[in-house]
């Protein structure tokens, strides 16, 4: 199970930064081939990479991803060649995925050797999810809201954007795959990226990306539940439990079978987040 809560993203042409951003407390570095590096320097954005990967032992390996281009553009066919040669992550981020065909067919470069994220930026992905999120190569869905906002001609807010997070996060459970929402690009605003984690993560979300260090620990924060949550949770449990299996009745709220998985969810979050710090 890919899980994780943060996932930062690096240019792909600064690779002096891709050491700070291995010693954040970011769960993922994933290190951009596509947006954050111009064309001009996507060629030496390759060759910085591909030297990077070769000089990174397992442990560093798996807690890299790299973003490549689109598996139709001439930029994405490169990307791919280049990492054919050499050391892979354990995962790669598929730019633009917007059909059931694009990572099959990036995979086939790569000899099958990689798991992937795909990431959805345009209408046809959001309306090609459920064939894409069938791929048993993949391992989380990424919404790219920016992207996905310019093409639709929507404002990059929180209410246009609701109806696909929230039918990215449907799909997606559908077939057991947790979900990264789009990063907060006001860098300095703290509390407000804050705010909106914690409404990804009501909404479902599991993680949500970061362009820089600091987004890190208020993404954690958002994403952990608070004690009296926690303590409320194992409360409903063991009343559920005395009644075996019973509806139970805890603080004046009926505890039933989902709000009983809900609460074990909740727990089970708590401890795989400790076991990530």
């Amino acid at each position: 199970m890919f899980d994780v809560r943060s996932l930062l993203f690096v240019p792909g042409n600064r690779p002096e930064r891709f050491e700070k951003a291995l010693a954040s407390s970011a769960d993922v570095v994933c290190i951009d081939l596509e947006d954050a590096v111009p064309a001009a320097n996507k060629a030496d954005a390759r060759t910085a990479v591909c030297a990077f990967l070769a000089s990174c032992d397992a442990a560093r390996l798996a807690r890299l991803c790299i973003r490549i281009n689109a598996v139709a553009t001439e930029a994405g066919r490169n990307d791919l060649a280049a990492l054919s040669q050499g050391t892979l992550p354990a995962r790669l981020m598929l730019a633009k995925t917007e059909s059931q065909n694009d990572i099959p067919q990036a995979n086939r470069v790569l000899g099958g050797k990689v798991r992937w994220i795909a990431l959805i930026e345009s209408a046809s992905g959001l309306l090609s999810l459920d064939a894409i999120c069938q791929d048993p190569n993949l391992d989380a869905v990424m919404f790219g809201g920016a992207d996905f906002a310019a093409q639709i001609g929507a404002e990059f807010s929180w209410e246009p954007l609701l109806w696909a997070r929230s039918q990215i996060v449907v799909t997606a459970a559908l077939h057991g795959l947790p979900v990264i929402d789009v990063p907060y690009l006001s860098v300095q605003d703290a509390e407000g990226l804050e705010q909106e984690t914690r409404r990804v993560s009501a909404l479902g979300f599991s993680a949500k990306a970061a362009i820089h260090p600091a987004q890190v620990a208020p993404i954690h924060r958002a994403f952990a539940p608070s004690e009296e949550a926690l303590a409320t949770a194992r409360k409903m449990l063991d009343a559920f439990e005395q009644a075996n299996g019973g509806a139970v009745v805890v603080d004046g709220r009926m505890v039933d079978q989902p709000i009983v998985d809900s609460a074990r969810r909740l727990i089970a979050r708590s401890d795989a987040d400790k076991e990530l710090v």
